[in-house]
Parts: C-alpha cells; sequence; structure tokens
C-alpha cells in the first residue's frame, strides 16, 4: 500500500476505546514501498545500532499517564525509554477523535521537535499510526503496532526524561 492510500485508511479509522492500549505492542515501521526506503531500512537494522521494536501503554490516558518505546541496543539488550503522554484528542491531521502520543510532555530527542504520533485500530490486534514532526504539522510518517501485547512494564527510569 502506498503513503496516500495508508493515509486515507487511516483517515477512516476510529481511536481505540479507553482502556485498550494496555501493554507493550509489536512496532513495525512503514518503510514506503520504495527501493531507496526499503534500503534505509535494512541499512539500519544491519549497522547492529539502536532500532525500535514497539510502545508500552499502561492502560489508562490523560492525567499525566505516559507511555515509552522499547528501543533493541548494539549488546542485545532492551530499553524503555523515550517517553509520551497519552491523551485523547482532536487530530491535527484530520481533525477527528485519535489518541495523540505527545512527546513534548517530556524532555527526550523527540520531545524536542514536537513529535506527536497518532493511533487508530484496525481490529483487537492492529493499529494504524503516524508520526509527525512539529506538534502533527510537519511530514508525516506511518507505522503499525500489533498485538497481543505483552504485560506493561513501564520506563527503566521512571524519574527520566521529566521537564524541568
Amino acid at each position: 500500500m502506498a503513503k496516500p492510500q495508508l493515509l486515507d485508511l487511516f483517515h477512516t479509522l476510529s481511536p481505540p476505546a479507553p482502556g485498550t492500549l494496555r501493554g507493550e505492542y509489536a512496532g513495525i515501521d512503514y518503510f514506503g514501498r520504495t527501493e531507496d526506503t526499503i534500503e534505509a531500512a535494512l541499512t539500519r537494522l544491519r549497522s547492529g545500532d539502536t532500532f525500535w521494536l514497539g510502545k508500552a501503554f499502561p492502560g489508562v490516558e490523560g492525567d499525566g499517564a505516559s507511555g515509552d518505546n522499547r528501543i533493541h541496543n548494539p549488546d542485545g539488550t532492551v530499553s524503555r525509554r523515550d517517553r509520551y503522554g497519552i491523551h485523547r484528542g482532536t487530530s491535527p491531521l484530520d481533525g477527528n477523535p485519535t489518541i495523540l502520543l505527545k512527546y513534548s510532555d517530556f524532555d527526550n530527542a523527540a520531545g524536542g521537535i514536537g513529535f506527536l504520533d497518532e493511533v487508530r485500530q484496525v481490529n483487537e490486534r492492529l493499529f494504524v499510526c503516524t508520526g509527525t514532526p512539529e506538534e502533527g504539522k510537519g511530514d508525516t510518517g506511518s507505522f503499525f503496532m500489533s498485538g497481543p501485547p505483552a504485560p506493561f512494564v513501564g520506563p527503566d527510569d521512571p524519574t527520566s526524561e521529566l521537564l524541568s
């Protein structure tokens, strides 16, 4: 599926019901379907550097609720970091209800560029998501989350990445 068709699908989907996102979901990058984007992804995976495994959710949203990203490290360990606030709100992409994952709620690299993810549900195990810098005003990328989720663990350091 090409990027425009994937975004068209995203616009037709609804956000998950409150409490649905609970646990650690597998993340699947959408590499685009062009030779260049697939080669870039393969180069990143072959490099042995860190790579993204997925996202984690505590099962609540709003009122300070936060999730984290699971990152595979070169030494084989998994870090839980790059936190985001979890909010129900209106999508800056299409004006529809959505789940917003707001990195600027925390002090991390993604928050520094105003990165904003959105989550919409396909079925009980599949979610189509977008990621956009500048609080939803930049160039939009896409990714997927898949379950069933593993139990929620939480960030490695719950006091990390807090804004001053």
